[in-house]
């Protein structure tokens, strides 16, 4: 598995930012809660003027800061509940060309370093949920898609240990002939899952390569198969068969 440096958004560090003032009030709160409560003793049986204004000065106090905490919460919680809300919503992401584009979880990010050929890589650390595509010309491949999926199907089960490879599936995506495979195997000690796609557009194949943990498979099922159908490449349709 490929892993990034952990990063924190702007909304992350603001909720912190906004937990730690919480904590500061609550504190400071308590503190006049205990001054509030000796300066009430003390008026009650000294009945002096500056207990009194100290008792009434340190309510206040308590409440205000209680009354900041509370309000805090309330703006971390929707704050919270606006970052979920646009995490769950999908986003398009394209290659530097803009030939190829696929729809990714709001949550996920771009992750370049997976793999340096790959146009689109994006991930999700958190989720274990990765996926790369890989442009290769048709002038430098001059045969048929089955036989570039071989051909890339190979190479990723030699890479992998006790790997175990479906059969083909033929599919269409974003118009575009395609066949799919699940793949599993051993990778750096973890036995991981493979959902790969390769498709064939007018000047090039693609090979959509995505992967999880073998554990995380059916969690990563729909995300993947949502990926896949949101593909989008240039718009001049595949050749053919018979052009081949």
């Amino acid at each position: 598995m490929q892993w990034i440096a952990e990063t924190v958004s702007p909304e992350a560090s603001e909720n912190y930012s906004r937990l730690l003032g919480v904590v500061v009030l609550l504190g400071f709160s308590f503190c006049a809660l205990i001054f509030f409560v000796v300066a009430v003793v003390k008026a009650a049986r000294l009945r002096t003027r500056g207990w009194m204004l100290s008792a009434a000065l340190s309510g206040l106090a308590m409440l205000g800061g209680l009354t900041w905490a509370v309000s805090m919460v309330t703006e971390a919680v929707a704050s919270a509940a606006k970052t979920g809300k646009a995490a769950a919503l999908p986003r398009e992401v394209a290659s530097a060309d803009g030939k190829v584009s696929i729809k990714i979880p709001g949550s996920w990010s771009e992750m370049p370093e997976l793999h340096p050929a790959a146009v689109i890589a994006v991930g999700d650390k958190m989720h274990e949920q990765y996926v790369m595509v890989l442009p290769t010309g048709r002038a430098s491949f001059p045969t048929s898609l089955s036989d570039f999926d071989v051909f890339v199907t190979e190479g990723l089960g030699k890479a992998l240990q006790d790997s175990k490879v479906s059969e083909p599936k033929t599919i269409q995506v974003g118009g575009y002939r395609a066949i799919r495979r699940s793949i599993t195997g051993v990778q750096g000690g973890h036995r991981t899952a493979y959902e790969q796609v390769v498709i064939e557009t007018h000047s090039t194949y693609y090979q959509m390569l995505m992967w999880t943990i073998f554990s995380h498979r059916s969690a990563a099922e729909r995300d993947f198969n949502d990926i896949i159908a949101s593909f989008a490449a240039e718009s001049a349709p595949a050749l053919p068969e018979e052009s081949r």
